[in-house]
C-alpha cells in the first residue's frame, strides 16, 4: 500500500518551520528535510567572519540519534569537516551508517573540554601513563560512528537503548601559542542545537514527528555537555562487548618521571646561591 505521509493530513499543521525561542520549530512529516536544511547552513558558513582566520575555523557535528540510514542526513555528514554520531549498538549496519564510516571526517577528542587525559587503554589493558615525552591533550579521533548501549540479545528480546535525538553543531578552532608557550590550544565553540522526536531515516518523512533548532545558549550548553557525557560512555563503532563498556579512560601522571625530568633542570643547591 503507498501510505500517505501522516503528516500532510489537512487537520494538521502544514510542516513547515515556525518560530520559536531563539530558532524554529517543524512539526508533522518535514522535520528530516528541516534537519537536512540546517545542517547545510551550518557546514556552508564562512566562520573567518566571526573568528580569525588565523585560528582556522571549521564546522563540526556531534550528536546521538537510535537509527541512522537516510541518504540526505549522511550527505551532509559527510561533507562537514569533523563530525561523530553516536548511534545505539543495536542499530543494524545500514548502507548509509557504513558510508558515514567510511567517508566521514572524524572529530578529534582534543577540542572537547575534559577530553585532555582520556584515551584507550593500551594492549595490555592498561591507562596510557602521561610523562614528560608525551604530548597534551591527547587526541583520539572520536568518529565519525560511534556506539553506545547494548548488542542485539540472541533471543530477541528488547534491550534498553539509546533513543535520544539530539544534535549541536559548533566551531572548530585551532591556535598554536608560540608567545606564551601553551603549546596547541584546540576548542569546540558549540553555536545551535536540535532536538526531535524522528530518526535520521527516510521512513521519519511518513510519521508525525516535531523538530527544534535553538541558539539558546543555556539549551546549547546543557545539551553539549550531555553529548560530551555520551561520548565517555560510548565505544568504537565494531566494538564486540554485549553490555555497556566505555572504552575512553583517566590516564596515569607518572609523578616519578616528571620528578626526574625536573630536576635535570633545576638545581636547588644552585638556586639558594643564586638568592
Amino acid at each position: 500500500m503507498n501510505a500517505r505521509p501522516l503528516g500532510e493530513y489537512e487537520q494538521l499543521l502544514r510542516s513547515t518551520a515556525r518560530p520559536c525561542n531563539h530558532g524554529t520549530i517543524v512539526h508533522g512529516s518535514g522535520v528530516i528535510d528541516d534537519l537536512v536544511a540546517g545542517l547545510a547552513r551550518h557546514r556552508t558558513t564562512d566562520w573567518t567572519n566571526a573568528y580569525w582566520r588565523r585560528l582556522a575555523p571549521q564546522s563540526a557535528a556531534l550528536g546521538c540519534v537510535p537509527w541512522l540510514s537516510d541518504r540526505a542526513v549522511v550527505n551532509e555528514l559527510v561533507a562537514f569537516p569533523q563530525c561523530c554520531i553516536v548511534v545505539d549498538k543495536q542499530q543494524p549496519e545500514y548502507a548509509q551508517l557504513r558510508r558515514l564510516a567510511a567517508q566521514g571526517r572524524p572529530l578529534s577528542s582534543a577540542y572537547l573540554e575534559g577530553f585532555q587525559e582520556l584515551a584507550p587503554p593500551d594492549e595490555h589493558g592498561k591507562p596510557v601513563v602521561i610523562h614528560p615525552g608525551i604530548r597534551l591533550p591527547m587526541a583520539v579521533d572520536l568518529g565519525p560512528v560511534r556506539v553506545a548501549g547494548w548488542r542485539p540479545a540472541a533471543n530477541g528480546s528488547m534491550l534498553p537503548i539509546l533513543h535520544a535525538k539530539m544534535l549541536v553543531l559548533g566551531v572548530t578552532t585551532y591556535y598554536e601559542d608560540d608567545e606564551m608557550f601553551a603549546g596547541d590550544i584546540l576548542k569546540f565553540d558549540p553555536k545551535i542545537t536540535w532536538v526531535g522526536s524522528a530518526n535520521w531515516t527516510n521512513a521519519a518523512r511518513f510519521h508525525i514527528e516535531f523538530g527544534m533548532w535553538s541558539t539558546d545558549p543555556a539549551l546549547v550548553r546543557h545539551n553539549y555537555n550531555y553529548l560530551l557525557s555520551l561520548l565517555t560512555f560510548s565505544e568504537r563503532r565494531g566494538a564486540t562487548a554485549i553490555g555497556p563498556e566505555p572504552e575512553l579512560v583517566s590516564a596515569v601522571w607518572d609523578n616519578e618521571a616528571f620528578r626526574d625530568y625536573l630536576a635535570d633542570f633545576f638545581d636547588p643547591g644552585t638556586a639558594a646561591t643564586d638568592m
